[in-house]
């Protein structure tokens, strides 16, 4: 995020509980889905989460219910999470490198999200994932230490290439370049210097024409130190969505690898999911367009009720489901603090 931070959504303008629970019944009701993960931008700086999981735990026909965090406060929710009802939690971390994490992240402590880490597998918030965006420049000389961590930890290590998101889509258009020292105006926005660059939060900035590391590279740079990966079957691992999951051959391997690989390989013919905003939209796809906005359906003054306010729920997931495109661009509309993970 911007190093000032982001403006703040009034009460008002974020769905209450209740009005997500409605959007999650129609879409296991009415749609079969199973499976359901709460993301943010951060899930755990939003008053009395645990109430919005045990709702959400209690209705039923619900597989699979996780969470994806910065781990800032993992180690106090851990156990609350899991007796609230969630099976599982992802967390981000994009260096192992105490100084490192701090810069990328602005203010995060890596020690607390390790012991967060520790916590989540001690209640059994199992498989504890975590994700790593890998930036060329910021963190490659690190992807071996990260797969290392599956030798003897439970963890699911998924490397996720970097994606162009929100400001960055603005950024590289030709009218900056770097370095960049003071704040400068691109499409009618001030964009300061802190947002731009290795150190910049994720999602804000745009790291280079180069940060990119396609999934082939980072295989062969784990592989030429930890030896060959072997793929995994996907219906072994909770939660799997668009990611090729390995593990190491070598070492009896207690925890698995996966890539997300939304760049160098697009998954588009075989994604399965949407997203609800908290201020409401349903969202077809991470990278751009195919929104539709449930709030005024979720706040109408009529009287609808029960099944039929269900159905016109499902109906709105339909619309969304028509308009996610066949293969994204590569440059998103919207930062990751606004849509989640």
């Amino acid at each position: 995020m911007p190093a000032e931070g982001v403006p703040w959504l009034a009460k008002q303008e974020i769905l209450s509980f209740e009005e997500i629970a409605d959007v999650v019944r129609a879409a296991v009701e009415l749609h079969g889905i199973r499976r359901f993960k709460i993301t943010g931008g951060e899930p755990t700086v939003r008053h009395n989460l645990l109430d919005l999981v045990a709702m959400l735990r209690r209705i039923e026909d619900i597989e699979d219910l996780s969470l994806t965090t910065n781990g800032a406060l993992l180690h106090d929710l851990a156990g609350p999470l899991k007796e609230a009802g969630l099976d599982r939690v992802t967390v981000s971390i994009d260096s192992l490198d105490p100084a490192r994490f701090k810069a990328i992240t602005r203010t995060g402590d890596l020690a607390a999200v390790m012991r967060g880490l520790d916590r989540a597998e001690e209640v059994g918030l199992l498989p504890v994932k975590i994700n790593c965006v890998t930036m060329r420049g910021t963190n490659d000389d690190e992807l071996v230490d990260f797969a290392r961590l599956t030798l003897k930890r439970r963890f699911t290590v998924r490397f996720i290439e970097y994606m162009p998101l929100g400001d960055a889509a603005l950024l590289n258009d030709g009218t900056n370049r770097q370095p960049v020292t003071s704040p400068i105006r691109v499409h009618g926005r001030t964009v300061h210097a802190t947002e731009i660059g290795p150190a910049g939060g994720c999602g804000a900035q745009d790291r280079g024409a180069d940060s990119l590391i396609a999934e082939r590279e980072v295989r062969d740079r784990i592989e030429s130190v930890l030896g060959p990966l072997e793929p995994v079957e996907r219906d072994t691992e909770a939660g799997v969505g668009p990611a090729s999951v390995y593990r190491l051959s070598r070492g009896n391997p207690k925890g698995r690898i996966g890539f997300i690989s939304a760049m160098s390989a697009p998954f588009c013919s075989t994604c399965n999911r949407l997203r609800l905003t908290a201020n409401g939209l349903l969202r077809s796809c991470l990278f751009e367009g195919g929104e539709v906005d449930l709030k005024p359906l979720l706040r109408s003054g009529t009287t609808l009720a029960g099944r039929e306010r269900l159905r016109q729920i499902a109906r709105a997931m339909t619309d969304c489901v028509r308009l996610k495109p066949d293969v994204h661009s590569s440059r998103g509309n919207q930062q990751m603090s606004r849509i989640g993970g």
